[in-house]
């Protein structure tokens, strides 16, 4: 058993035994050193781990599984926004139909982060390599060692997506929406998945370059053609959700959709200072729910 299962049991019985808010409280002291307040909260941070905890959107999982959320983007009527898929959604490695699929695809986890297999050339697949790194997929469950209690209700899947040209030089914008409203961007280019590294950027609706990053690269991202379209999109698709992440690509001109999140980097938001965070901690109202009655530790 790797070392994330292991963290994941020992998360998961801490949260039987504890409560969730004892379970969160540990892993972000114990992987991130960062302290959380679930009593009173007022960061970005706290706020976002309070909604997972006691207030969860119904939509969460939903929007969150991979596959599930393409009907979610559609019923908005914006479904010519996703990528093109082939095939469905597939529990298991052996139900995996390859012959339905182009010379170039990725495979990707419906329960998951980071489970993305690249395929450049369907005639020289690694099919054993694929196997064995499908197979991993599907035996983990992702919210046991991340404290995102809304993954253990997506189920565990793998499906094929259209390989987008230039993938490794794309900017990816990730709009954080507070109560329906898109209140900055992410934008996040070099991205070395190997490597472990990537430039982050952030700016406001009008494309200002905002301070609130621990680390800032040397460079700036170019203005989206399409920005508008971005923050309307975002728009239309946070609107049920007190918070959520809406992750889109531009790509020749076009717009299309990532995925929605609604606990970005496990809702510890590690790349920002303090001082951003409890700013935009400001702009979230935490819906139907009395904090202070509510009683938590």
């Amino acid at each position: 058993m790797n070392a994330k299962k292991v963290y994941g049991k020992l998360l998961t019985g801490l949260m039987h035994i504890a409560g969730k808010d004892a379970a969160r409280k540990f892993d972000c002291a114990v992987r991130y050193r960062k302290r959380i307040n679930l009593r009173d909260p007022k960061t970005l941070r706290d706020k976002v781990i309070y909604i997972e905890n006691h207030c969860p959107s119904p939509l969460a999982a939903r929007c969150t599984d991979k596959w599930e959320v393409r009907d979610y983007v559609a019923d908005k009527g914006l479904g010519d926004l996703l990528v093109p898929v082939y095939g469905r959604a597939y529990p298991a490695f052996d139900e995996i139909e390859f012959d339905k699929f182009p010379d170039r695809f990725v495979l990707k986890a419906t329960h998951g982060c980071k489970m993305n297999f690249f395929c450049t050339d369907k005639s020289t697949l690694d099919m054993e390599r694929c196997r064995k790194t499908v197979t991993s997929w599907l035996n983990t469950t992702y919210g046991g060692y991340s404290g995102e209690w809304h993954y253990f209700d997506i189920p565990h899947r793998v499906y094929c997506e259209h390989y987008l040209d230039d993938a490794d030089r794309m900017v990816d914008y990730k709009f954080h929406c507070m109560n329906g409203v898109p209140q900055f961007v992410l934008a996040v280019d070099g991205r070395n998945t190997a490597a472990g590294q990537m430039n982050r950027h952030i700016y406001d609706m009008e494309w200002n370059e905002l301070e609130g990053l621990t680390e800032k690269p040397p460079t700036v991202i170019p203005r989206p053609q399409r920005l508008a379209e971005m923050v309307e999109v975002a728009r239309k698709l946070s609107q049920d959700f007190d918070f959520v992440r809406v992750d889109l690509y531009e790509i020749e001109g076009k717009v299309y959709f990532g995925e929605l999140t609604c606990t970005p980097t496990n809702g510890i938001f590690s790349h920002y200072t303090d001082e951003f965070l409890l700013k935009m901690g400001e702009t979230l109202t935490i819906n139907n729910s009395n904090i202070k009655e509510r009683g938590t530790i």
